[in-house]
């Protein structure tokens, strides 16, 4: 890990990554909804959307508290989704979302990490996010 300096002007906040012993991240996490996110590229003073995926933007549920309100008959509907980020291994991950096949799947998450999150209507921080490497697709 490397040390930051106090008085970095560089730093981008949103790509800092939170200590992840504060937190409880779920082992697996259920698919809720997926979209993917473009880059874009300036065209004669205007962005203009690529082609290229820059990250998968998911709302997931922990599974064992899916599994757990089920057992129980709860609606899970009243539960706060979790923002997950996907910004690495995205040719595969693109053929999996293809016409929504990450909904309702189970996931395991690569080498998940907790950031902030960009809150663009009050254009503040607020609150924090999931980014994982990759997902692993379980057989649950």
């Amino acid at each position: 890990m490397t040390n930051l300096t106090l008085t970095d002007t560089t730093l981008k906040l949103g790509e800092l990554n939170l200590d992840k012993s504060q937190f409880m991240l779920p082992k697996k996490v259920v698919v809720l909804s997926a979209r993917m996110s473009y880059k874009y590229q300036e065209v004669n003073g205007e962005q203009v959307r690529t082609d290229e995926p820059s990250k998968l933007v998911c709302s997931v549920q922990d599974a064992d508290k899916i599994k757990v309100l089920k057992e129980m008959n709860i609606a899970i509907e009243e539960l706060k989704a979790i923002t997950l980020e996907i910004h690495d291994n995205l040719d595969k991950i693109t053929k999996l979302a293809e016409n929504d096949g990450l909904l309702d799947k189970t996931v395991e998450l690569v080498n998940p990490q907790v950031r902030l999150m960009w809150n663009m209507t009050r254009s503040n921080w607020s609150g924090v996010k999931l980014v994982a490497n990759d997902l692993k697709m379980t057989g649950d």
